[in-house]
């Protein structure tokens, strides 16, 4: 009977599909905001830093029946420039994302503000049957002789198996920001 009970929660769980934001923040010692939104706008930096992504590789050249310009993934995205993130278990569970780059500003330090910037990537489709209106956003500060970035992410669930993320997303984000950047980032 317990095991009933307990299979109909986690079931009702389950079905409720709603939005959801993660965030995570980190401090990354003695780099520049220029420095850390380069290394974050450069899709090929990316597998070193998240641990669920597996690499990039470049968008396809149409986009519906329009035509889009292909960009290189080994240097910072701009403007609506697009990549393909592999992550998941492949061969045995690939899952893809492509990101179109909806801002990089880099904010330059006068007497009323410090440096910083912002950088976000969209995806619409986000994972097909899974997810969709995805978001990542980074804003970036200086923190004295350090950088502080915030990211946050927004995902659209469309099916319940969705409702599992917020808790691997959160894990994943925080590794990703708090240990495996800034080694990155001491390697680089």
């Amino acid at each position: 009977m317990n095991f009933f009970c307990l299979a109909l929660l986690l079931l009702s769980c389950l079905s409720q599909v709603v939005a959801f934001t993660i965030s995570s923040t980190s401090t990354i010692k003695g780099r520049s905001t220029q420095e850390l939104q380069t290394f974050l706008a450069t899709p090929t930096n990316w597998p070193s830093i998240v641990a669920s992504s597996f690499g990039v590789e470049e968008a396809d050249a149409t986009v519906g029946k329009k035509k889009v310009k292909i960009n290189a993934v080994d240097r910072p995205l701009k403007k609506g420039e697009r990549v393909k993130e592999i992550f998941g278990l492949p061969p045995l569970l690939p899952l893809t994302v492509t990101w179109t780059c909806q801002q990089n500003v880099v904010i330059k330090p006068n007497k009323k503000q410090a440096a910083g910037g912002c950088l976000e990537f969209f995806s619409a489709d986000g994972l097909g049957g899974i997810a969709e209106n995805c978001r990542m956003k980074f804003d970036i500060s200086a923190v004295g002789d350090d950088t502080k970035v915030d990211m946050i992410v927004e995902i659209d669930p469309v099916n319940p198996i969705a409702n599992l993320a917020p808790l691997v997303l959160k894990v994943d984000n925080d590794l990703a920001l708090k240990v495996l950047l800034p080694l990155a980032l001491k390697n680089a």
